[in-house]
């Protein structure tokens, strides 16, 4: 066979290869349109109306980059914009793009596989065993139930497309160093245009300089001498001085850290609290991986915050991991072995930002998006061995046992996403004792018309800490009772609130509704001014005090709490009624049919199918 026949052989493998990676992934997922929204899926979406595009324009998709709720992240708002557009803000569409784009992550785990395979080849030719070695390795990375929350979860497409840009860097990278004339131009413009992307998409993206630095020394020089001048030491030496500088900054309260960490003055832990948790937890996601029972994986799990060094669930862990960082420091130093140090260096690497000292969530399943690629470049090396083939053929063999047994898993868990109630339930069964999970549960009950579990789900977040959220169980009995018909019980709670927790919002805003309805306008009034000084921010409160006003006349004052509402949030259905009212009342006819159309869509019968007034 020649060279060409040869090469032709090994392209069309690769195409096969790609064709069932996909064919797999698309199968594991294919009922992920039943799905709907959830969470933060709200504030970035919902109620972000830069994204709500109802005619796709330039204009439209600009608009959507600069009002994304996360100002750092432009790209996934963008394509948010392009969904709503497709879909009219229904979820379907936006979870069948993050479908596609976990099949082209999926692709580009399978590109870097290979092109590290490779370029350990003296020919620079992947054979057979090494393209179906990478294969398994994709198709056991991409079925991965632990990536359900990146890929059900409509907004942590941020997690994916930065990703998906990390890897196309650094696989751009490595096609770059190797490619010669216009090709190395072309290569290192898309590796340079995809590191922009990913930083653009999500934070932790930030860290794919040091995959590219990580890929140059490691993989380009897997048997070459890894050092060749000063100026490379210097390079090298980069990471540890931007370490120091970021340890420097944090110690002096500097202005890298006063902007990266003020996020604890809303968390129930320390920075502290989490650097000592966050070993137990790197490896909690790693058993998850390793062992990926669908009953395994939630939303939220219950984790014992650790506040002590001395703790064996702190060193013990933590043990383990530098453990495993040292074995890839020492691979990476040896000469023949330096792409195993990569895939190993590249899990700690990657989850540096993420499970450090930023104040995220302590716990989350779609961190181990990207650094789990490192387990799957570590299953590839053992599978293309050409100097152990019963240590390759093992290792195929397993990936692709573990490949269906983690396609199944995906499928078992991908129903959990369903709606709000099941995700919630689910957890509740891996959090009991979550506040927030039992006091969301109730309020996910009685938006679906289930009072009776809902008043449970409540006096369960009480039994376990009323005091949560500055009251929010507390205040949201009252909201159970009052749906009950109980409004002597839930006045008395709004009271009670008010007193307890003088600043949250919804005993001043619930109190003032109660007396709305009965028609005291004026102490409704004062109530939505007290709401709305505590947090000004909340629509909820301008529509309520928009309609006390309307009602007693004053249709300037309410037309401007109205304006207010809408422009906090587009789905202040109530406040757009009542504006396409007195803006008939006023002749604005183009602005009167736009709110009737608006609160239409939002589920106001009464405005659907009108004709625009006519001067």
């Amino acid at each position: 066979m020649t060279a060409r026949d040869l090469k032709l052989q090994g392209q069309l493998v690769v195409l096969a290869a790609g064709i069932v990676l996909a064919a797999t992934i698309l199968f594991a997922y294919r009922d992920i349109g039943l799905n709907g929204f959830h969470f933060d899926d709200w504030p970035n979406i919902f109620d972000n109306a830069s994204v709500q595009m109802t005619q796709f324009s330039l204009k439209g998709l600009l608009d959507a980059a600069r009002g994304s709720f996360l100002p750092h992240r432009p790209v996934p708002s963008i394509s948010f914009a392009i969904d709503w557009w497709r879909g009219n803000g229904t979820p379907a569409p936006f979870l069948l793009t993050n479908l596609a784009l976990h099949v082209f992550t999926g692709w580009a785990v399978l590109a870097l596989l290979l092109q590290t395979a490779i370029l350990v080849r003296e020919d620079g030719r992947a054979d057979v065993r090494t393209i179906l070695a990478a294969g398994a390795a994709a198709a056991w990375w991409a079925l991965q139930p632990i990536h359900v929350q990146a890929v059900s979860y409509a907004v942590q497409r941020m997690t994916v497309l930065a990703a998906l840009f990390a890897l196309i860097c650094v696989w751009a990278y490595l096609r770059a160093r190797i490619a010669g004339g216009t090709a190395k131009i072309a290569w290192a413009a898309l590796s340079f245009t995809s590191l922009a992307l990913a930083a653009l998409s999500k934070e932790n993206a930030w860290i794919t300089p040091a995959l590219v630095l990580m890929a140059e020394f490691l993989v380009l020089r897997h048997n070459k001498p890894l050092v060749r001048h000063n100026a490379e030491r210097l390079l090298l030496a980069l990471p540890g001085l931007a370490a120091l500088v970021a340890l420097a900054d944090i110690a002096l309260d500097g202005p890298l850290s006063r902007w990266g960490l003020s996020g604890y003055a809303n968390r129930d832990f320390t920075l502290g609290e989490r650097l000592l948790t966050q070993p137990k937890v790197v490896l909690f996601h790693v058993s998850q991986i390793l062992w990926p029972l669908p009953g395994r994986f939630s939303l939220e799990h219950d984790v014992e915050i650790i506040r002590s060094a001395a703790s064996w669930q702190f060193w013990l862990p933590l043990l383990v991991i530098l453990g495993w960082c040292s074995a890839g420091v020492r691979f990476a130093l040896q000469p023949g072995s330096r792409i195993a140090g990569f895939f190993m260096l590249w899990i700690p690497v990657t989850l540096l930002i993420e499970s450090s000292v930023i104040p995220l969530e302590m716990i989350f399943e779609h961190r181990m998006y990207l650094p789990s690629v490192g387990i799957a470049g570590l299953i590839a090396l053992a599978g293309s061995q050409r100097s152990s083939p019963s240590l390759s053929v093992a290792a195929c063999s397993l990936a692709a046992v573990a490949a269906l047994f983690a396609m199944w898993s995906t499928q078992e868990r991908l129903p959990q996403w369903r709606t709000a109630i099941s995700l919630l339930e689910n957890s509740t069964r891996h959090a009991p004792d979550s506040v927030r999970v039992w006091n969301q549960l109730g309020r996910e009950y009685l938006g679906g018309g289930r009072p009776d579990l809902a008043l449970a789900a409540i006096s369960r977040a009480n039994a376990i800490d009323p005091t949560w959220g500055d009251g929010f169980p507390f205040v949201n009995r009252g909201v159970v009772l009052e749906a009950m018909g109980q409004t002597g019980e839930a006045s008395a709670i709004y009271e009670e609130t008010i007193r307890r927790f003088p600043k949250q919002v919804l005993g001043y805003n619930n109190r003032g509704l109660l007396r709305l309805r009965s028609g005291h306008l004026e102490s409704a009034i004062q109530d939505f001014d007290r709401a709305i000084a505590i947090d000004p921010k909340y629509a909820q409160c301008w529509t309520n005090r928009g309609t006390a006003r309307f009602l007693r006349g004053d249709m300037d004052a309410a037309m401007a709490d109205f304006e207010k509402a809408t422009e906090l949030s587009p789905r202040e259905s109530v406040a757009f009624d009542y504006l396409g009212r007195i803006y008939e009342a006023r002749g604005r006819t183009a602005d009167a049919a736009a709110a009737r159309d608006h609160a239409c869509r939002l589920g106001i019968a009464r405005n659907c199918g009108r004709n625009p007034l006519t001067k």
